[in-house]
């Protein structure tokens, strides 16, 4: 697991959150940011205790 910053952590637990109020898993778009264009993709994992445990700790 890698921590970028706080900003983005909150953002995408933000994200994280509107996509499952629509019962959603996945997202992509299209961004522009720096004067250059991404496509930015989501996609959310359910993780069980164990593999979130395995998770951190790799």
């Amino acid at each position: 697991m890698t921590f970028v910053s706080h900003t983005v952590e909150t953002g995408l637990a933000h994200l994280t959150e509107a996509l499952l109020a629509n019962q959603k898993h996945h997202a992509e778009t299209v961004v522009c940011a720096q004067g250059k264009f991404y496509k930015a993709e989501v996609r959310l994992e359910p993780l069980d205790a164990e593999a979130l445990a395995d998770h951190l700790d790799g």
